[in-house]
């Protein structure tokens, strides 16, 4: 028993080895959780040694998780609200009754293919509920367990039990950034839930969501499509803009904290609010069973706490939670919309007044003193009977025009606490839009440029540091780009450039020009990030609005002392004219990327510009439709011309406009026009898809256009005596380099692209202490070439290489240096035969380079070993990736019948590499 027990420990071990090794082999050096877990800041163990309650200090961990269950405990028992009182203030709520098709389709039933769906929405790697059971599970046994799960559903909608285990969560508990961990307040509870029930959840939420989008206000950007936290920061940058040139307008921005705004929903108030909506039947029947029983157990330092019960609030984790709880502020929303006592800041007819990203409301308020605290007032009476609590030591007020006996005034009144900068959605505000980019561009750069020297010190690869600046650096710039757009000139960038190419290179000088660095994958580059132009691709997508002409109210407020109608600023260059344009931090920044590139994204009159809009001044509000071309076009035999007067009366009350439209149509038409619709109306003005990455895409694309045919490439033709086609390139960019899952395979091809490695010619030119000659045959100049390929040393180690590919396929082919060195691989290689070849000449050209300042050149025994171990690590990767199919077992079928026939290695395992 004891050498059977010592066996198995045994194979447990090798595999352990072998499994590490493999995660190495397809995880170094490229974006995923290996180099994660690399770069991140090593931080303390999330251990929780002590915390405070009632002003003692307590460290006994029994006593520890003894105070959690208290305080959580007590935080999800059920409050004093009374149903009947309920009711009565939500009858007074003007919320939007559904209707009752809307109805129906929540009632229907359940189908097999919701279940796929919400199975195939569930993401990978996420932490599994109490049953242990993870997405994948799901996944792999999706249609088998899909109709059972519809079965249980259906059950569940028609007032059947749910599964006890659907009652019960695991609750992790995340400290908040910057707040002090002995205080069990600052703990975020995170449900982890069984996956069935978050299915079944997900399904819901679906359902609720298109629901929601029809009555839920666009004030409210959380979590629902097509709706943007960005719009939030834009619409207060768009107020203190306003208030800056309105100094006679005493105003407060007031960003709302609540305590614990998602745990201390009331469940009374939740159903209350679902019935008064006109959702019942089965649907309702389904959120009553969830909100009905639950209990929950706390994970503090890994030890599971006895279970308390939880009688109120949404479950954070929950896919249908943030959904609900929307619908429940959308109460106070309404509220706070219609009191007139809350007076919000006013253009023309239109009040901006509320925003909100789930709990995190922010108002912009006139007469702020009176209007704040009828705020409050609204707020405590919905507490009261929500369970939302106001949380004034975070609750923050910016205040703008505010004399200082006003600011003391408010600040004792309400009892929160004005303050000079806040923030909110991760940006930092201040009364100043001027100090936007010194609070959050330049902070951010500098903890960028500390993570920079830290990493320095890793033992990255080359691929390695530019995945880095991908996956760490890239999201943070993107978010400020994405939400403050308001840089202005290049220096920045230039400054950010030369620090990461400091980075990539170590120091030392650049082998590869940046431009081709940034160049896309399908190009030949190597795809790192340009930040200038995803800066210009994020203020291309905020100028959507501009075009568009849909979102009147953004526009109103944008342009509250504009002159001209947008598009007179887009197309007619009224910005030279009207000078203040400009002058408006975010139209500032804009309109100058845009005039940038109008040309190249506009090559004639587009169909989406309006020419009433260009003749109309611009008022306070915008009212009147504004017609496009394309609504006024049609085509004759003389080519496009403006409809006649009777076709567009309708449209077109007034017969002077008419002229005036077809006066400024005999400019435009000078322009030319296409027969279709331009790409970036298309793809961006009438989609909502991915604008950010459509925009940098094309930006990049003209950026690095008259670098389409690379140095390296060149040089390859002048060294082969003859050109390498360029479909033939394109070829090795998206189908060649993708041979394998191991970047350290990949990066020594791009190496050989890019001639990157230093040779004793270019050494030599370098310094002229150094001798030119090869290090191997100590006869002719070693060049790129010739260190790689002519010399008569190197020339025989690919001679053996041949020699054995031959025995190995089974048949001809030629000895031709671009198959070898940059995986040109034609039809002369069979199809089934391409990726093991890759795989062999890699092998080669890596003992080469790990012997390139030796006067020895490898064996054909060490490439041998070398295959070998690649492709075991390569099968290996197949098995875990559950894609070992007969086609991949194809691709090592000769190799593997080579290695027992012929050479006695068939026992060398990936873990001897």
């Amino acid at each position: 028993m004891q050498a059977q027990y010592s066996a198995i420990l045994s194979q447990e071990s090798d595999w352990r080895i072998k499994y590490m090794r493999q995660r190495y082999f397809e995880s170094a050096n490229k974006m995923g959780k290996l180099l994660a877990w690399q770069l991140r800041k090593r931080k303390k163990q999330n251990v929780i040694s002590k915390i405070i309650m009632e002003d003692n200090i307590i460290e006994d961990p029994v006593e520890i998780e003894k105070g959690f269950v208290q305080f959580f405990g007590k935080l999800y028992e059920r409050g004093t609200e009374d149903r009947i009182e309920i009711e009565r203030y939500l009858e007074q709520d003007r919320g939007k009754y559904i209707l009752e098709e809307d109805r129906a389709w929540l009632n229907r039933e359940v189908t097999v293919d919701e279940v796929i769906e919400a199975i195939n929405r569930m993401k990978n790697g996420k932490a599994p509920g109490p049953d242990g059971l993870p997405s994948k599970y799901y996944k792999i046994l999706g249609e088998l367990l899909a109709p059972v799960l519809r079965d249980v559903i259906n059950n569940i909608l028609q007032g059947g039990k749910i599964p006890g285990s659907w009652k019960e969560a695991y609750i992790t508990l995340v400290p908040k950034s910057e707040t002090e961990k002995t205080d069990i307040k600052n703990f975020r509870p995170i449900s982890l839930l069984n996956n069935d029930y978050k299915i079944f959840a997900d399904i819901m939420a679906s359902r609720l969501k298109r629901l929601l989008m029809k009555h839920i206000h666009k004030d409210q950007a959380g979590f629902l499509p097509n709706r943007y936290q960005k719009d939030n920061v834009r619409h207060i940058l768009n107020i203190i803009e306003y208030l800056d040139t309105r100094i006679d307008v005493p105003a407060a921005l007031i960003f709302i904290d609540a305590e614990k705004a998602f745990d201390n929903v009331s469940w009374e108030f939740l159903l209350v609010c679902l019935e008064k909506a006109g959702i019942e039947g089965p649907y309702l029947k389904g959120i009553r069973t969830i909100y009905s029983e639950q209990q929950a157990m706390l994970i503090i330092n890994n030890n599971l706490t006895k279970p308390f019960k939880i009688e109120k609030g949404t479950r954070q984790g929950c896919p249908l939670s943030p959904l609900l709880f929307i619908m429940v502020l959308e109460v106070i929303a309404n509220r706070i919309r219609d009191a007139g006592n809350v007076k919000g800041i006013r253009i023309g007819r239109k009040e901006f007044k509320l925003k909100a990203y789930a709990d995190d409301l922010v108002l912009s308020l006139e007469e702020p003193v009176d209007s704040v605290c009828k705020l409050i007032e609204l707020l405590e009476e919905f507490g009261r009977l929500s369970g939302f609590r106001l949380n004034r030591k975070k609750t923050k007020i910016l205040t703008k025009n505010l004399a200082n006996e006003d600011k003391n005034q408010l600040e004792q009144k309400t009892g929160i606490k004005i303050v000079n900068k806040a923030k909110y959605l991760g940006i930092w505000l201040s009364p100043k839009n001027i100090n936007l980019v010194e609070d959050n561009y330049d902070k951010i750069w500098q903890e960028i440029k500390k993570d920079l020297d830290t990493w320095q010190r890793l033992k990255l690869s080359w691929t390695g540091r530019m995945a880095a600046i991908k996956m760490c650096i890239l999201p943070r710039l993107l978010f400020l780009f994405q939400n403050i757009p308001v840089i202005k000139g290049i220096t920045r960038f230039n400054n950010w450039q030369k620090m990461l190419t400091k980075f990539i290179w170590q120091g030392k000088r650049a082998r590869i020009k940046f431009k081709y660095l940034t160049d896309a994958r399908e190009r030949g580059g190597f795809a790192v990030p340009n930040l200038k132009l995803y800066y210009e691709a994020a203020c291309l997508s905020w100028l959507k609005e501009w075009a568009t002409l849909r979102n009147t109210d953004l526009l109103d407020l944008e342009g509250f002392d504009i002159r001209f109608g947008w598009h007179a600023y887009l197309w007619q260059g009224k910005g030279e004219v009207h000078r203040g344009f400009s002058s408006h931090i975010i139209r500032g920044s804009l309109l100058a990327v845009w005039n940038r590139y109008k040309k190249l994204i506009e090559k004639g009159t587009p169909w989406w510009l309006s020419p009433v809009d260009i003749i109309r001044l611009k008022k306070p509000n915008m009212t009147e439709e504004r017609w496009t071309y394309e609504d006024l076009l049609t085509k004759s035999e003389e080519g496009w011309k403006i409809k006649p007067y009777d076709e567009l009366k309708d449209k077109i009350k007034e017969w002077l406009l008419f002229h005036q439209i077809n006066a400024l149509w005999g400019e435009h038409k000078t322009q030319g026009v296409r027969d279709k619709k331009s790409r970036y109306q298309v793809e961006i003005l009438e989609s909502n898809d991915k604008h950010l990455s459509k925009l940098y895409k094309q930006l990049l694309e003209w950026d690095t256009r008259e670098d389409l045919v690379k140095g390296g490439m060149v040089k390859w033709d002048r060294d082969l005596g003859y050109n390498i086609d360029y479909s033939k390139w394109q070829t090795l960019w998206r189908k060649g380099m993708k041979f394998t899952a191991c970047a350290t395979l990949r990066e020594n091809l791009e190496k050989m692209v890019y001639r990157w490695y230093l040779t004793p010619a270019k050494l030599g030119k370098m310094y002229k202490t150094v001798d030119n000659c090869c290090w191997r045959c100590k006869d002719k100049i070693g060049t790129f070439f010739h260190m790689w390929w002519t010399c008569e040393a190197v020339k025989e180690f690919w001679g053996m290489i041949y020699d054995e590919l031959k025995k190995i396929l089974k048949y001809n082919f030629p000895k031709k240096p671009e198959l070898f060195l940059l995986g040109m691989i034609d039809e002369e290689i069979k199809k089934p035969d391409r990726t093991f070849f890759q795989y062999a000449s890699a092998a080669a050209r890596i003992l080469i380079a790990q012997k390139w300042k030796s006067p020895d050149i490898p064996t054909i025994e060490e490439w041998q070993v070398k295959l070998y171990q690649y492709i075991e690590l390569a099968r290996l990767t197949q098995k875990i990736r559950q894609n070992n199919t007969m086609k991949h077992k194809d691709e090592w079928k000769n190799f593997l019948i080579y290695v027992k026939n012929n050479t006695g290695i068939n026992n060398i395992t990936a873990e001897d590499s």
